[in-house]
């Protein structure tokens, strides 16, 4: 907060994904969210309903239990913000795991 405002550099980004996959959000594919989220320093937060998990935990993006066609928020906070978001988006509406290559590597 700068002279009673707000910091517009870490007011979060926001998008709404839909999940594409039609193996949902599993094992395979949440790992590779997580790798991709992990390559940022802003705070990764993902909401299914009134769940959010860290973005950056395979693990805890397995457990929002994402079916395909599932709406989830991805919410993205920090100085790398406005990069992440889109490529993290991307990812996680990928049809399949095999198709986030070249953004994991």
């Amino acid at each position: 907060m700068e002279n009673g405002q707000p910091d517009a550099e870490n007011s979060p980004l926001r998008a709404t994904v839909v999940i594409r996959n039609p193996k949902g959000l599993h094992m395979r594919a949440a790992l590779a969210v997580a790798r991709v989220a992990g390559r940022f320093q802003s705070a990764v937060t993902i909401r299914k309903q009134d769940r959010a998990v860290n973005g950056k935990s395979g693990l805890m993006l397995m457990t929002l239990a994402a079916l395909p066609g599932t709406e989830l928020e991805l919410e993205v906070t920090g100085d790398d913000a406005a990069a992440a978001l889109p490529v993290l988006a991307e990812a996680l509406a990928a049809p399949s795991a095999d198709s986030l290559g070249s953004l994991v590597n």
